[in-house]
């Protein structure tokens, strides 16, 4: 193995000679090959693969760590396998059956106002310019350690911006231009620099060129100083963020930033649409006259600035659950634990336990009925009648479809699962068929009026000045106003919210995937209102706390519920996302911005809203219909009337159109 490992390394040093790649490989495949006791190479299985992403699981690590280092061994099983091409030597990295689900985040900018509080304390020339350059110009920390003397270009008129040459990541070259501001202050500091005998832009103390680890500590010990939690790499992301705001069209954002892929470059455009803010905002301004765009609408509250606490399911809940499959076979129970602990990762923490119970749920009743009406010893003996058998008997106790189609999913989830770890899994149980669904349900909304009534008594009940009160007023609007999923509000972070911008980040949604929600004026303030009354906790930085911890779902639907039923109106808050999502593309927003506002992953299911919405369909048509049959648009009626109106009017129109004693319009 140290051989192997030798000749890796010698390859990955000629193909990557001034790249950090070789370091980063050679350490995660150590971490491997320790993992598994040191085995020889040739004795490493899809099994120990198995056992080492379950062991990363369970000492924490994410699954983009998790997939990366995945993503290493697999690199060395190939060149191993390169390097003896007259063996059989199938790689054990299976992707399909490996790999970690990891969705789609977006970058970790810092507020602006951070940004200032960061700066307010550097009082040094060199440090001012450093970190001007990440969050003003977009380098990354090596490369503004790799900056020469010579890579500064003055302009050449007064019109014209400096130049900096940036020898980025992978050797690659590129420009970026520095602000009047900025070149300022890098010529403060060149007026200082001490004189060296390296041509490096940037040194320590001693002379030296400064070290990656050292601009790092620098950047540690002015946050402590600011009381902000941030890195040399979110200075990046911000100006990623800042330059997508302000309209800088994707292909030259991907150039300054220094990224081969649009793909890369993407995440910074869908964290900071312009389009999708202009179009939400004219939409809700035919809602509400009162949402002017141009309106500076701020809050005097200053979010308290806290160490961000971790998203992930907490490992508590899984060790409850776990307790819970002591009523199930050893086989099963097994099988279902190995399930649940590659899963739990992935899921929110404040959706994780709920989703897991109920599958425990689900797979404790199917069991209990195999047990009862079949002879099943193991994985070798379940075979597909016995689960057609269990479908039939849903039937035949009249459980809906759409319940039965969603429990078979499940199911079929988990034995695709043990099918990829090499479980005795019988190809028939995935031919086993589900309820046709002939068509999806639309969406199930509040009507205008009914929502104008429930907002106007929720605030009305709320109008008081104490901690419930604002509580209700602004987790109630946040809902109602933004479309966020419920698991999603629970979820958020102080960190997440930026009340000055108007908008918020919306971390792991689902299928977790980052995005950006924009908040209205009224919500600005329902926030701003509660958060100055917000219990400032140490341990715990999510927006919502109700008797010093974050409510469950369960509280937000009983005072919702609440609401609605002094209202005479049944209401859910999945009810209000449908809402919202209405009212906007009755309004006229785009169905795709509306798609990237709700944070679906296919369009056909925003393309659901569109179903419904009769009174932007009927103007539509009425502007079309006025144009080709020449009927003034001004003369149509209302959407109540509008039937009996178009009847008369083309009677009127066609002379020829008669009726015969039936009651029947013939042509004459």
């Amino acid at each position: 193995m140290s051989e192997d490992l030798a000749n890796f390394d010698h390859y990955l040093k000629r193909r990557f000679s001034q790249s950090s790649t070789p370091i980063h490989y050679l350490s995660d495949l150590r971490i491997f090959f320790h993992s598994n006791g040191n085995k020889t190479t040739e004795a490493v299985t899809a099994t120990d693969i198995d056992d080492f992403v379950d062991h990363q699981i369970a000492v924490g690590r994410k699954p983009t760590t998790i997939n990366r280092r995945l993503s290493t061994i697999h690199t060395f099983f190939e060149f191993l396998a390169g390097e003896r091409p007259g063996r059989s030597w199938p790689n054990p990295v299976i992707n399909r059956r490996h790999r970690l689900k990891t969705g789609s985040h977006l970058p970790r900018d810092v507020l602006d106002n951070d940004v200032a509080r960061i700066f307010a304390v550097i009082s040094d020339e060199r440090d001012r310019a450093m970190f001007g350059l990440m969050v003003g110009a977009g380098l990354r920390v090596g490369e503004v350690a790799t900056l020469q003397l010579g890579d500064v270009e003055e302009p050449t008129s007064p019109d014209k911006l400096a130049k900096l040459r940036v020898l980025g990541k992978g050797n690659k070259e590129r420009v970026v231009w520095l602000t009047e501001s900025l070149l300022n202050t890098l010529q403060a500091w060149l007026r200082v620099r001490p004189n060296a005998d390296n041509n490096r832009l940037f040194l320590n103390w001693r002379g030296h060129p400064i070290t990656v680890n050292g601009i790092q500590w620098c950047l540690t010990q002015y946050a402590k100083a600011a009381d902000v939690t941030l890195s040399c790499h979110r200075l990046r992301h911000t100006f990623g963020r800042r330059m997508a705001e302000n309209g800088l069209p994707i292909d030259s954002l991907a150039r300054l930033l220094g990224h081969s892929h649009l793909q890369t470059t993407q995440c910074y455009i869908d964290g900071a649409d312009p389009t999708v803010r202009a179009d939400f905002t004219e939409a809700m301004k035919h809602l509400e006259t009162n949402l002017i765009r141009d309106k500076k609408v701020s809050s005097p509250h200053q979010r308290p600035s806290t160490t961000p606490q971790p998203r992930s399911a907490p490992e508590a809940g899984l060790r409850k659950l776990r307790q819970r499959l002591n009523v199930l076979p050893p086989w099963l129970a097994n099988a279902v634990d190995a399930n649940l602990s590659w899963r739990w990762p992935t899921w929110r923490g404040q959706t994780a336990y709920r989703l897991g119970g109920n599958f425990i749920s689900l797979v404790i009743r199917i069991s209990s009925w195999l047990e009862i009406h079949r002879q099943i010893e193991g994985w070798e003996s379940f075979r597909r009648v016995d689960l057609q058998a269990w479908l039939e008997s849903r039937y035949q106790d009249d459980v809906s479809d759409v319940t039965i189609r969603n429990e078979l999913a499940r199911f079929r989830g988990l034995l695709k699962f043990l099918e990829t770890r090499d479980y005795p899994i019988d190809p028939g149980l995935f031919r086993v068929q589900p309820p046709q669904q002939n068509a999806k349900p639309l969406p199930r909304y509040l009507p205008e009026a009914d929502y104008r009534w429930l907002e106007t008594n929720v605030l009305q009940a709320t109008r008081e000045d104490t901690y419930d009160a604002c509580f209700d007023r602004a987790w109630f609007l946040t809902l109602a106003h933004t479309g966020v999923r419920l698991s999603e509000m629970l979820d958020l972070r102080l960190s997440d919210l930026d009340l000055d911008k108007g908008l918020a980040t919306v971390r792991g949604g689902k299928p977790d995937r980052d995005r950006v929600v924009f908040l209205t004026p009224q919500l600005v303030n329902a926030l701003g209102r509660y958060l100055d009354r917000r219990p400032d906790l140490s341990d715990d930085d999510h927006v919502f706390i109700l008797h010093s911890r974050s409510p469950t779902a369960r509280t937000i639907q009983r005072r919702l519920t609440g609401f609605g039923e002094r209202s005479g109106l049944h209401v859910s808050p999945h009810r209000l996302r449908h809402t919202i999502a209405t009212r906007l593309i009755n309004q006229g927003m785009p169905i795709h911005s509306l798609k990237k506002l709700l944070g679906h992953q296919r369009l056909d299911t925003t393309q659901l809203y569109a179903r419904i919405y009769d009174e932007t369909l009927y103007q539509q048509f009425k502007e079309a219909m006025s144009r080709l049959e020449g009927i003034p648009a001004y003369s149509w009626s209302s959407p109540e009337t509008r039937k009996q109106t178009l009847v008369s009017v083309t009677l009127e129109r066609v002379p020829s159109v008669a009726r015969n004693p039936d009651g029947y319009r013939t042509l004459g």
